[in-house]
C-alpha cells in the first residue's frame, strides 16, 4: 500500500509539473509568439458579371467592355514638343454591389503639364478626409459620355475625389469598397517638463495621403517604365493608399478585415505613354482637354497620324491552322503566314487572339505560331486541359496581356515568349 501511494504521489508531482510546462508555454505563446498573416487582394479587370458572349458583341462593345480596369492612365508626354503635356488617370468602379454593366461608372482627373504633389497643411482628420486639389480638371463618365460637374471642395454634381469617397469594384467576381485611408503618423521629440531635456519619441501628428500623390506615383511608374512609349500594363501595389473591404450579404454592409495582419493589394494599371504631346481633345480619355470637348479642332493645325485609333482585330480558332500532333494527341494552332504579311503591310492595327477551346481538341500554340506579330492580347478559355506553347510560338510578338481560365495549365517552351507581360487567371 505504501508503494501504491508513493507511485501515485510521483504521478501527480510528475503531472503537476507538465501541466506548469503547457501553461508556461501557452502564456510564452500568447503574448509573445505571434503568427503573421498575409492577404492578397488582386484587383483586376472591372468587367460586370452580366456582359454577354464575345461573340454577341461588336468590336466597338469589346473595347468597352473587356478594356475596363481599375485604373487606366493616359500621358502624352510632349518630347516631340508638337503639343501640350497631358496627364490623365480614370477610375473604373460601379454603383452597387450587383456589380452589372447598368452600375458602370468612372472618375478621373487631368493635369496639363507634369504634375508635382505639393503638400497641404490640415487641421483635422475631416478637414483631410473633404479636400480636393484644384490643380486638377474633374471628369465623370456614365453611358461612355464624360462631363465635369465638379464645382469645389463643397459643392457640385460628380463624384469627389478625396479620401471620403469609397468605390465599389471587383474581385472575384464579388463585390469589394476601395477607399483612400493611408497615411502615417508624425514624430517630435517628447521633452520632460514640455521643454528640458529629451526623454523621448512622442507623436505630434499625422499625414494624410492624397489623390494628387497616387497620381504623381502612377505617372512616375510610367515614365519610368523599361518598354518606353506604348500601351502597356503594370501591376501596382496600392497597400499604402488604399483599403479594401469586402461586402457582406447578410448585414449588406462593408465588412473590416480584423484578422489578417497584412493586407496588400494590387491592381492592373493599363497605360498609354506618347512621346507626341497632346493636341486635340479626341486623344484624351475623358474627350475634352481643360473641359473643353472642342480642344485645338481646327484639322489643318493638327497632325493626326500619331493618336487616331487603331483598327482592332480578334482572331479566332476559325482564323488559325491546325496541325495534329498524334503524340499530344490534339492540334496545335498557328497563325497561316499569308495572314501574318497581311497583317505586317497594315498601318496601325490591335491584334488580339481568343481562344474558346470547348467542343475542340487544340491542345496549343504551334511552334512559331506568331512569331514577329505583334500582339496585344492572348485570351484562353475552355475547359480543363494543359495548353503548350512551343517554341517561338509567341517569340517577338511584344505581348502585353496573356488571359487564361483557371481551369487551364500552361506549359510553356524554354524560348516559346522573350518579353514581359501581364498574366491574368479568369
Amino acid at each position: 500500500m505504501k508503494v501504491l501511494k508513493t507511485v501515485a504521489d510521483c504521478c501527480v508531482a510528475f503531472l503537476c509539473a507538465v501541466s506548469i510546462c503547457v501553461i508556461i508555454a501557452f502564456v510564452y505563446y500568447h503574448f509573445f509568439v505571434k503568427d503573421i498573416t498575409i492577404g492578397i487582394n488582386n484587383i483586376n479587370d472591372q468587367v460586370a458579371v452580366d456582359i454577354i458572349k464575345d461573340e454577341d458583341l461588336t468590336s466597338e462593345e469589346l473595347d468597352i467592355y473587356k478594356e475596363r480596369w481599375f485604373m487606366e492612365a493616359n500621358y502624352y508626354s510632349n518630347d516631340k514638343e508638337n503639343g501640350i503635356e497631358l496627364q490623365e488617370l480614370r477610375y473604373n468602379y460601379f454603383t452597387s454591389y450587383a456589380l452589372t454593366s447598368a452600375d458602370y461608372r468612372s472618375t478621373g482627373m487631368q493635369y496639363v503639364g507634369d504634375y508635382k504633389h505639393a503638400v497641404i497643411e490640415v487641421d483635422s482628420a475631416s478637414e483631410a478626409g473633404r479636400h480636393v486639389f484644384n490643380e486638377f480638371f474633374y471628369y465623370d463618365t456614365t453611358n461612355d459620355i464624360s462631363w465635369s460637374g465638379y464645382g469645389g471642395n463643397d459643392a457640385g454634381v460628380s463624384t469627389t475625389l478625396n479620401r471620403d469617397q469609397a468605390f465599389v469594384i471587383k474581385i472575384d467576381n464579388r463585390p469589394f469598397s476601395i477607399q483612400l485611408t493611408g497615411g502615417y503618423d508624425i514624430y517630435g521629440d517628447k521633452r520632460f517638463l514640455g521643454f528640458l531635456w529629451k526623454t523621448g519619441k512622442r507623436v505630434i501628428g499625422h499625414y494624410y495621403y492624397s489623390y494628387s500623390e497616387v497620381f504623381e506615383c502612377v505617372f512616375n511608374a510610367i515614365k519610368s517604365n523599361s518598354q518606353g512609349y506604348g500601351d502597356y500594363y503594370i501591376t501596382l501595389d496600392l497597400s499604402d493608399f488604399f483599403t479594401v473591404k469586402e461586402y457582406d450579404p447578410d448585414s449588406g454592409k462593408f465588412k473590416a478585415d480584423d484578422v489578417t495582419d497584412i493586407i496588400k493589394n494590387y491592381a492592373v494599371l493599363k497605360f498609354h505613354y506618347d512621346e507626341n504631346g497632346a493636341r486635340n481633345s479626341s486623344q484624351s480619355l475623358f474627350g475634352s482637354i481643360e473641359c473643353n470637348s472642342k480642344y485645338d479642332t481646327v484639322e489643318d493645325e493638327i497632325d493626326t497620324t500619331y493618336w487616331q485609333e487603331r483598327v482592332v482585330y480578334n482572331l479566332t480558332a476559325n482564323d488559325l491552322t491546325l496541325r495534329y500532333s498524334e503524340f499530344y494527341e490534339g492540334s496545335f494552332a498557328s497563325l497561316p503566314m499569308a495572314t501574318k504579311e497581311l497583317f505586317a503591310s497594315m498601318g496601325r492595327v490591335k491584334v488580339n487572339v481568343v481562344l474558346d477551346l470547348t467542343n475542340t481538341n487544340i491542345i496549343g500554340l504551334d511552334f512559331n505560331a506568331f512569331e514577329n506579330l505583334e500582339l496585344d492580347t492572348v485570351r484562353i478559355t475552355g475547359t480543363r486541359r494543359t495548353f503548350y506553347l512551343l517554341e517561338k510560338s509567341l517569340f517577338n510578338t511584344k505581348l502585353q496581356r496573356l488571359e487564361r481560365s483557371k481551369e487551364i495549365t500552361l506549359d510553356f517552351a524554354d524560348n516559346a515568349v522573350n518579353n514581359e507581360y501581364a498574366e491574368v487567371v479568369l
